[in-house]
């Protein structure tokens, strides 16, 4: 069983490949806020962790009034640590945190679809299969026009082209 407090842990090193996908995530977050039309923009983040990666990029960003988010998460303690990112930027009414499995969509059923769908962190995390089934159900989770972000780290067996 991973411990994903200690695993979060690598993003605070930064000349770690965490770190440097932490900021390509960020940018990414910032080009796809950018990129919407204008109105209200919904965002998930399923297996968020401790929301780093995207409650900062909301925070500051110009959109920031626009955007309702909901990250979903299982580790009681990033759930916990989420919740206090989101409150420490002035977040606590924009983004829910939702203690929850990302694979079962009745956690999050009520917000899709979204138009920015975060898939962070997963797919160096589950089967092949479970790969092909998520990127085969992402449509159906994304608005037309939506964006997805999605990592899969570079370590072997390497299925990124796939």
């Amino acid at each position: 069983m991973t411990d994903w407090v200690s695993w979060h842990r690598g993003y605070d090193d930064l000349e770690s490949s965490l770190a440097r996908r932490l900021v390509a995530v960020q940018q990414g977050i910032a080009r796809a806020l950018d990129g919407l039309t204008a109105g209200p923009i919904r965002v998930l983040s399923l297996c968020a962790g401790d929301g780093r990666d995207l409650v900062p990029v909301i925070a500051g960003h110009v959109r920031r009034s626009d955007v309702d988010a909901v990250l979903v998460e299982q580790d009681a303690r990033l759930v916990t640590a989420a919740r206090q990112r989101s409150r420490d930027d002035g977040l606590a009414g924009q983004v829910a945190v939702r203690q929850g499995d990302a694979g079962d969509v009745a956690v999050f059923a009520d917000v899709i679809p979204v138009d920015l769908l975060m898939l962070c962190g997963i797919f160096g995390n589950i089967s092949d299969a479970d790969i092909a089934a998520t990127v085969h159900a992402t449509p159906q989770l994304v608005a037309p026009g939506g964006f997805v972000i999605w990592t899969r780290g570079s370590f072997e067996p390497d299925r990124r082209e796939q």
